[in-house]
């Protein structure tokens, strides 16, 4: 986790905040900072950032749609990450949708892995 910190950092430094995000760096940095580790949601993404063109913009919605579908196909995934997907969908429906910089989506990805740093450890 230091190193994906570390990484985040530098992209947060070396990166201007209004920099805009494409849709296929969004699924790069998703991977490279650790927030999603399994080998198949990997492939699933790296697939996915094959099929959408390089220019792209990310966008909201977009990143909602990509967690759904990873949330889908992940086999740990429990319903109580589905209920706080549909949540946070219904809490954002009918607001425009908008897209993302590097400003605004690095700091969704620093919640998300301070998030993960304080989730209960599970013992396999």
């Amino acid at each position: 986790m230091l190193q994906e910190k570390q990484i985040l950092n530098l992209l947060q430094v070396v990166v201007p905040a209004d920099t805009p995000l494409t849709t296929v760096s969004e699924i790069k940095i998703l991977e490279i900072l650790g927030i999603v580790t399994n080998p198949e949601l990997v492939k699933a993404m790296d697939f996915a950032a094959s099929m959408i063109p390089a220019t792209t913009p990310a966008t909201i919605s977009g990143l909602l749609q990509l967690i759904g579908g990873l949330i889908n196909i992940n086999p740990n995934a429990k319903k109580a990450h589905h209920d706080a997907l549909a949540d946070l969908v219904k809490s954002l429906q009918g607001q425009p949708d908008a897209a993302f910089t590097f400003g605004s989506f690095l700091t969704i990805c620093q919640a998300m892995m301070k998030s993960a740093a304080n989730a209960p450890k599970t013992g396999k």
